[in-house]
């Protein structure tokens, strides 16, 4: 539940929102305005309020993100017609107790999908299982030594092509290419492994 003074710092953007919201907008500029209302109220349930601009910028990025991914059919995520409801009866409490409960139940789903991506793995890519085979060969090797096996045409079944700072490989069918300074860090991460 949010804090009493949260509570109040919501429903004062809200109120804000309604005493300027001028009443010849289009649809689109209204949709905008709201967007940006519910943007601030998560920031303030959230308590980023204050927080630093790429902080702000990371939630909004995750507020789309979480927007997008919605399916509004699903009957579990009813709270998303009520906060709009709420909204629109002047009912801003409830329509953030809602929104609340909305963003408790998606966190759920992320990490219920987060928790399944870890116990089954994607498979990875053919440039990722071909660097692979080259550590095994040469646990030690180098990002450039690899860079230079990869180039050396005994790969040719996955690398396609190559130059001064990226290289094109296969994949599902697909050309692909990845820049040659990412090869460090691909590496790395299979070392891991």
């Amino acid at each position: 539940m949010t804090s009493n003074q949260t509570q109040k710092n919501i429903n004062k953007i809200f109120d804000e929102y309604l005493d300027n919201a001028p009443q010849n907008e289009s649809l689109d500029e209204m949709i905008e305005a709201l967007d940006e209302v519910i943007y601030k109220a998560l920031l303030e349930m959230l308590g980023y309020s204050n927080s630093s601009p790429d902080q702000k910028k990371l939630v909004r990025e995750k507020m789309y993100e979480f927007m997008i991914s919605m399916d509004f059919n699903n009957p579990s995520l009813a709270d998303s017609e009520k906060i709009i409801r709420s909204m629109g009866i002047k009912d801003f409490k409830k329509a953030a107790e809602y929104l609340e409960k909305l963003y408790v139940f998606r966190t759920k789903q992320i990490s219920k999908v987060q928790s399944l991506n870890a116990q089954h793995p994607r498979d990875t890519d053919p440039l990722t299982q071909t660097l692979s085979r080259i550590l095994t060969l040469n646990p030690s090797i180098s990002a450039n030594q690899a860079i230079t096996a990869l180039e050396s045409g005994q790969y040719s079944d996955v690398i396609t092509d190559s130059d001064d700072e990226s290289i094109w490989y296969l994949s599902n069918g697909t050309e692909k290419s990845v820049s040659k300074s990412n090869i460090p860090s691909r590496l790395s991460r299979l070392r891991k492994k």
